[in-house]
């Protein structure tokens, strides 16, 4: 590893609370290099294929290459792992993962009726959060599913069963589960491929690991490769090397954390994706974020013939779900995919019911979203606010009504260290979903403009 110096100015350390994080060793002026990982050391498509010659493994994507890589070397027993390529990495990533929402999801799917305190905290979950934890389940499942037939076809790991070296292999499912998690929880977007949106643009980073999440704290900045800079892909056969530098607006003293920021995503995909929450009462600067498509359909449900020309012009034009609230100290706001898709309600639930079909009908909504007219009418804009009133409105009585009926759990939870703190984080995403809605149903009803 390359560092400023030849020196190793950071290091990880355990942390005051939990856990651990990475810390500098020494003052860090604005924008300092803090340590560079050779290309050759990053865990991604590229360091891989080489191991990897059948043409069956060409077809595999990043995550399910390197997740079949760690699932064949995953450390077991307090053992490290024996992988002569990333031992060492993959010794120290995190050895258990029976705390995340999907190896909840995936326990009570696998061994239905025996896995109680799973099963509680996943019943507690807000709809929309429920709703998100099932499409990464889908995208995990359809991942195993693919290297599960390969291990099956391909005569290495036929052979491999029977050896010294797989012989731990007893649950491959459980072993994936936790690769795929790694992969997941832990992957930053890397250049590797042609198409600077290829799916494939993500590696896994030794020493970037240790660092931890903030939301607006200041954090390390990874240095654009030439890749990225001219949209090409890599010339060398492992890609570039990864470098990172310190934060550009704050001098970072001796001993002070490094932070790294997954993006500005909300609580949902947080917990869902990464298994935790930011602490929305304690933050001043949070910034809150729900999703309301379970609620808005079944609005448009009401009349099914109507819910289905909806949704069918919706999904054509680019609009259908994604459909969020927003609240900050500064900001409250439906989002505009969602004031668009009721302004479309509000106009086909009051047309002229001969004229469904015709195009001058929906052309009035087509106009405001490619801009050219600012809305559809003013009795339009009258009919979605009220919609969008009684949207929140319905989330603050689910919302309160959770808060209501919540009880201590009867579960025997001894010896499960993150039921508390995962219960705690669901209570915490019901909170958030009561404030913002109650923000915007304010501001929609104090006639603020959106």
């Amino acid at each position: 590893m390359k560092t400023e110096g030849g020196k190793l100015i950071v290091e990880c350390r355990a942390r005051s609370n939990a856990g651990n994080g990475l810390f500098a060793v020494n003052e860090c002026p604005p924008s300092s290099l803090l340590f560079t990982i050779p290309a050759n050391a990053l865990l991604n498509i590229r360091t891989l294929k080489p191991h990897y010659p059948a043409r069956h493994f060409a077809k595999l994507t990043a995550v399910q290459l390197i997740s079949l890589h760690l699932m064949l070397h995953r450390p077991h027993g307090g053992q490290d792992s024996l992988d002569p390529l990333f031992g060492p990495y993959i010794s120290v990533l995190p050895h258990d993962f029976s705390g995340h929402p999907l190896s909840w999801k995936t326990k009570v799917e696998k061994h239905p009726g025996s896995s109680k305190k799973e099963e509680e905290l996943l019943h507690k979950l807000p709809p929309n959060v429920d709703f998100a934890l099932e499409k990464l389940s889908t995208r995990f499942w359809e991942d195993w599913n693919i290297v599960s037939t390969l291990m099956v076809q391909d005569p290495s790991f036929q052979k491999a069963r029977n050896s010294d070296s797989l012989s731990h292999i007893s649950d491959a499912l459980t072993n994936f589960l936790w690769a795929w998690l790694n992969v997941n929880t832990r992957s930053v977007y890397h250049r590797l491929k042609s198409s600077k949106s290829d799916p494939d643009n993500l590696t896994m980073c030794p020493i970037l690991d240790f660092a931890n999440h903030t939301a607006d704290l200041p954090h390390m900045t990874l240095v654009p490769t030439q890749a990225e800079i001219w949209n090409t892909i890599p010339k060398k056969m492992h890609g570039e090397d990864l470098a990172f530098l310190s934060p550009s607006d704050a001098i970072l003293s001796a001993g002070e954390e490094l932070y790294l920021t997954y993006g500005a995503h909300s609580n949902r995909t947080l917990f869902v994706e990464y298994g935790f929450v930011i602490d929305i009462i304690d933050d001043d600067k949070f910034h809150g974020e729900i999703d309301v498509q379970d609620v808005l359909e079944g609005v448009l449900q009401v009349t099914p013939s109507d819910y289905l020309v909806t949704k069918n012009i919706l999904e054509e034009e680019g609009y259908w779900g994604d459909w969020t609230l927003h609240c900050s100290p500064t900001y409250v706001y439906p989002s505009y995919r969602l004031i668009s898709a009721l302004r479309l309600h509000h106009l086909i639930s009051t047309r002229n019911k001969e004229n469904l079909l015709h195009d001058e009908v929906l052309q009035p909504w087509r106009d405001v979203i490619s801009g050219r007219r600012d809305i559809i009418s003013e009795d339009n804009e009258v009919g979605w606010r009220q919609t969008l009133v009684d949207i929140c409105t319905a989330i603050i009585k689910r919302a309160k009504n959770v808060f209501e009926n919540n009880t201590v759990s009867s579960i025997d939870v001894e010896g499960c260290p993150w039921f508390s703190y995962m219960d705690k984080s669901i209570m915490m995403l019901w909170r958030e979903e009561l404030l913002v809605a109650r923000s915007v149903r304010q501001s929609v009803l104090q006639g603020r403009e959106f």
